[in-house]
């Protein structure tokens, strides 16, 4: 019998809690006791990020020896700043979740050598592309 090819129910609850969850989270945190807001502002906490190629925002540009490399036409073609090592051709998640909570920059790469002093109060983005948790992923 061919299986089917949609994908289960399982698999779509994982890809939506999966994708759900973090703005989930935040929302819980906005309206926070610890949280000092007036009419002209609001306190936004910081926004720190994990994760592989889906939220790199340029880390594998600082790697001594990268797998892969993002820094040219076509990705970035969408981004302000041109190609930046993201793999994407604009803002990737993490920057659209940074905009929502009203972070006005884009979070700097974690391995950036400018990512320093003040430049860290609205958070960063650790992200980088081909990251894993397996031993395999790893070089000894």
């Amino acid at each position: 019998m061919p299986r089917n090819s949609f994908p289960s129910s399982r698999s779509l609850i994982n890809f939506f809690s999966f994708f759900f969850f973090p703005f989930v989270l935040v929302s819980l945190q906005i309206p926070s006791s610890h949280s000092v807001t007036s009419i002209h502002s609001k306190v936004v906490p910081p926004l720190f990020v994990f994760g592989d190629s889906f939220l790199d925002n340029g880390n594998n540009l600082q790697l001594k020896n990268p797998s892969v490399h993002f820094d040219f036409l076509p990705y970035g073609v969408d981004f302000p700043k041109g190609p930046s090592g993201r793999v994407t051709n604009g803002r990737n998640p993490a920057d659209i979740l940074g905009q929502l909570l009203g972070i006005h920059d884009f979070l700097p790469a974690a391995l950036d050598p400018e990512t320093r002093g003040k430049r860290v109060l609205a958070g960063v983005n650790y992200a980088s592309g081909g990251s894993g948790i397996l031993e395999m992923h790893c070089e000894h």
